[in-house]
């Protein structure tokens, strides 16, 4: 059948994708590092500020193994990134799309405005989906069908903690309205749920997630945005995530120490950069890198 056609393809690109990779990653020749890509809002640029940052976290997991680039844009909802993706003026790719292994898609949290008072941020609901699906479709045709990619909805929100963060920010000229919902941000969620199913890529249901954790709202540090804990929770998610549908690019920590950069550590696909420590002869240097 087509479908089986179009599956028998995309795995042989995958197969020749991987090979290729592995070669470009041997510290024996040229030493290109894969890259894994992090596209989406604030709660994305932030990832590598905050406390225990997810982004942090990717580049923890994966040090030595492949670049993790935080793509991050404050304010953005959907529509935005796809124009700034349209128009290729943003090094979004790395000047290297063929050589991105991973991409996240995590946005939503600025689309799920309410549409009275934030009509500037807000994308109604089927226009969120076709953009999430386009964005994909852009990833896509640039990285090759072979990339891996995770879409991740947008978390909840804390009504109180958001009202605070209004009055501290503005003062008296606080609003006191939620310019963003838990109900809507629910909405949004279950939305990028099925586009991500229709679409056939792994999705990471923050929303859900988070609420059946008792103490959630830790996760929040503003209502909206991740805090130190929140961070991590997202972080220790999006790698199990990974270790679910890509397991040939889940990273193993060592055994003895937990470890992700030391010799104990293991990926399949994702090759280290240079020679562990351990595996360098002080009296033969030259051997473990490759020189006769």
């Amino acid at each position: 059948t087509v479908t089986r056609v179009k599956e028998l393809s995309v795995t042989i690109q995958e197969t020749c994708r991987i090979c290729c990779l592995q070669k470009s990653q041997s510290w024996k020749g040229i030493m290109t590092r894969p890259k894994i890509i992090l596209l989406g809002d604030s709660i994305t640029q932030l990832s590598f500020s905050s406390d225990h940052g997810f982004g942090a976290a990717m580049c923890d997991a994966y040090q030595r193994r492949a670049d993790v680039l935080n793509r991050g844009y404050s304010g953005y909802n959907t529509e935005w990134i796809l124009k700034l993706l349209e128009t290729k003026k943003a090094d979004v790719f790395a000047n290297d799309p063929k050589n991105v292994v991973l991409m996240t898609v995590f946005l939503g949290a600025n689309d799920a405005s309410s549409s009275e008072f934030n009509p500037r941020q807000h994308v109604p609901l089927p226009k969120y989906k076709e953009n999430l699906k386009r964005i994909v479709s852009v990833i896509r045709h640039e990285c090759g069908d072979a990339v891996k990619i995770i879409i991740i909805g947008p978390p909840p929100v804390h009504h109180e903690a958001r009202l605070r963060y209004q009055v501290e920010r503005y003062g008296e000229k606080a609003t006191g309205k939620l310019e963003r919902t838990c109900e809507l941000a629910g909405n949004y969620s279950n939305v990028a749920r099925e586009a991500a199913d229709e679409i056939n890529v792994p999705f990471l249901n923050l929303w859900k997630d988070m609420l059946d954790e008792e103490n959630w709202q830790s996760f929040l540090s503003d209502g909206l945005h991740l805090s130190g804990e929140g961070n991590k929770f997202v972080g220790e998610k999006l790698l199990e995530v990974i270790s679910m549908h890509f397991p040939r690019l889940s990273v193993a920590g060592c055994k003895i120490t937990g470890h992700y950069g030391t010799s104990g550590s293991k990926c399949e696909d994702l090759l280290q950069m240079g020679p562990w420590h351990d595996e360098i002869n002080h009296l033969d240097v030259g051997k473990a890198f490759g020189q006769m």
